[in-house]
């Protein structure tokens, strides 16, 4: 096994930790041999933005930069407004390191296409046939306007949609969830806490991916012929209380959503996905 550390420590700049591992082959058989990465515990400590304005401000795009931005929920535009942030003492090629989503669930492994949305983490997860494709932060519903909880399908979408509340907000990649209460996702600003009116923000390039991943509904006339892709949001936001991800600090599993919870949380709307899977299945086949 080799290993590469390279370590960056100035006086402007906390820790970084630049990790990559590779292990060797294992065979299964004598003609067989299967790659199994090993993955680096991480750890997170407390930077604080006053002291550390030079080196944020000097940071080029790329995967140090991302893990910032990333692990507290916010765009680069916002990156000197908060107080304080969690950093990584690893930071590896791109953001799997840091999911707070377990990788695999065998327990979904039936389920086709699945989006999670965590409101206590801020964060979404892909899951195609149990196993997390993509995940990445979001900013949901502010206190005083809440994003719903429970299970939702992609319905319809838009490459931009103006709001008609404020024709000011300009909401690129737009995909409806709950058409009746005008709920959906799309890019907009993460400032590193929920901010929203109800929807889920997201990156833009986390918008457009799921603009092109999931489905939308089939309509007949007015009627929904074939839901779109299943969408359950899930758990509660402490709005008087310390940002979760600042937890990471003292217990760097604070924020991880375990196999079995995940499992809890789909179980009660198990019937009704399947049971819409089953229909779009059998409508794309005649199609």
């Amino acid at each position: 096994m080799s290993l590469f550390i390279l370590i960056q420590c100035t006086s402007e700049s906390p820790k970084a930790i630049h990790l990559l591992e590779k292990k060797k082959l294992e065979t299964q058989s004598d003609t067989t041999a299967v790659k199994i990465p090993l993955l680096p515990q991480v750890n997170y400590h407390l930077i604080s933005t006053k002291d550390s304005n030079d080196w944020l401000m000097s940071l080029p795009p790329g995967d140090t930069l991302q893990a910032l931005l990333v692990l507290n929920r916010i765009d680069r535009k916002s990156l000197l407004k908060l107080d304080t942030l969690v950093f990584p003492d690893t930071v590896g090629v791109g953001i799997a390191l840091y999911s707070p989503f377990p990788k695999n669930v065998a327990e979904l492994s039936t389920i086709h296409k699945i989006l999670f949305i965590s409101y206590y983490a801020q964060a979404f997860a892909v899951y195609e046939n149990g196993s997390r494709i993509k995940w990445g932060p979001a900013s949901l519903g502010k206190q005083a306007t809440p994003t719903p909880t429970g299970l939702f399908s992609t319905n319809w979408k838009s490459k931009r949609t103006i709001s008609t509340v404020n024709k000011s907000w300009v909401m690129d990649w737009y995909f409806n969830i709950a058409n009746f209460q005008g709920v959906s996702m799309h890019q907009y600003a993460l400032p590193g806490y929920p901010a929203s009116h109800a929807c889920i923000r997201l990156y833009n390039e986390d918008a457009y991916w799921l603009y092109n991943w999931a489905d939308e509904w089939i309509l007949d006339q007015s009627n929904i012929l074939v839901y779109g892709t299943p969408v359950v949001i899930f758990g509660k936001y402490p709005f008087d209380q310390r940002k979760p991800w600042l937890l990471q600090s003292e217990n760097n599993i604070a924020l991880t959503i375990t196999t079995s919870e995940l499992i809890a949380v789909t179980q009660e709307f198990l019937p009704a996905i399947m049971e819409r899977q089953a229909k779009r299945d059998s409508v794309e086949f005649h199609l």
